[in-house]
């Protein structure tokens, strides 16, 4: 029988309330952005965590149609907006580095996942659980749903418990990823061409220039144009699922092409970041913090052990290869939350350069995410 859902306050089809509470949000983690906490901690992180709290003392729900409007269409526009300046000669020069430290950070998920079920008692399922945990880890939450299917994994007791543990700590991970990004001792550290970073944000006269209706009219009409192109072209290939991919080649074909004329567009990064605050804002509100309370001990402790090898594993690949913290953090962040987690944190910290890189390193988790996991699966077996 299904459990009754618990009334909130703002219900889920008012999605005028709802994107009212999400708007304030946003607004509150912008202003908190200036001040000393918002700069130690990142204002982006106080939105989920005010987002999580609401949701918890059942103010706004945890799911909601708004959500999946989020989701569908302005998390792929916010992509487009970012990239409307990302040229060829960025890819090239840019990308390769970050795909580095993202081969790292896999390699990391994958040793995790295996050196976990040595050290912990999983129970019946720990080669189920290895498969999933790695596939989802390297790729997204469809590489979850895939590799359970591949493997036969069906139990739906266990399968609850694991999504739980993925959504609520892979939260977690994230939250502390977006910590680390502004840490002076991380940020020191790792430090090589992170000059570079600094540049790429594109402080000059026309980024300071006050958007007009123009400006953003031509921008959006460009990003909902590479949208478009970018589904229609993944779904007559036979790859919806991969649409950011070809969004994001539709939108880099467009900025390659008009690459000085879009130079001179104004607040294009503006509405990318206005629509990824609203974007965290519902991450926030879909963590599900008592299903993490009841879930195993074991597993809990198991998705540490990946984190804890993945990070490992990133940091002596950063050290070896002379990387610097925004790589690591837009590596990592593809490989536990995916494409728009990493473009997200590459439009709010202003790494504009590893935008493309973000989305690319990503996609090709969701890529390689199945052969991770069927592959632990087959090495963990009985």
């Amino acid at each position: 029988m299904t459990p009754p859902i618990t009334p909130t306050l703002i219900p889920a089809d008012n999605a005028f309330a709802l994107l009212a509470v999400f708007f304030a949000l946003t607004a509150i983690g912008a202003s908190l952005e200036k001040t000393g906490i918002g700069k130690r901690v990142s204002g982006v992180m106080l939105v989920i965590a005010i987002a999580i709290a609401l949701a918890q003392f059942d103010v706004i729900p945890a799911s909601a149609p708004t959500y999946d409007l989020i989701w569908t269409y302005l998390v792929p526009l916010a992509i487009a907006l970012f990239l409307l300046r990302a040229d060829l000669v960025s890819i090239v020069v840019d990308g390769g580095r970050t795909l580095v430290a993202f081969a790292f950070g896999a390699v990391g998920v994958a040793a995790g996942a295996w050196l976990g079920t040595k050290l912990l008692d999983l129970g019946p399922f720990e080669a189920e659980y290895a498969a999933v945990f790695s596939a989802t880890y390297v790729g997204g939450s469809l590489n979850f749903a895939a590799v359970a299917e591949a493997v036969g994994f069906r139990d739906p007791t266990a399968l609850a418990t694991g999504v739980a543990i993925d959504n609520v700590v892979g939260l977690g991970y994230l939250l502390l990823v977006g910590a680390a990004a502004t840490w002076s001792v991380f940020r020191s550290r790792f430090a090589w061409r992170a000059e570079l970073l600094a540049c790429a944000v594109g402080d000059t006269d026309d980024a300071r220039r006050v958007p007009t209706v123009i400006d953003l009219a031509l921008a959006l009409g460009l990003a909902t144009l590479a949208c478009a192109a970018g589904i229609e072209l993944a779904s007559r290939l036979g790859q919806p699922t991969y649409a950011i991919l070809y969004i994001t080649l539709s939108m880099v074909a467009i900025a390659t092409v008009g690459r000085r004329w879009l130079k001179a567009i104004a607040g294009p990064e503006l509405a990318a970041t206005l629509f990824m605050y609203l974007f965290f804002a519902m991450l926030g509100a879909g963590a599900d913090l008592g299903a993490m309370w009841g879930a195993a001990p074991a597993l809990f402790a198991y998705v540490l052990v990946i984190f804890a090898v993945h990070i490992a594993f990133l940091l002596a690949g950063a050290r070896l290869c002379r990387l610097n913290h925004a790589e690591i953090v837009i590596a990592s962040t593809a490989c536990i939350g995916g494409p728009p987690i990493a473009i997200a944190f590459a439009v709010l910290f202003g790494w504009r350069r590893l935008a493309v890189a973000a989305v690319a390193t990503g996609v090709l988790g969701y890529v390689l995410g199945n052969f991770v996991g069927i592959g632990l699966y087959e090495a963990v077996a009985p």
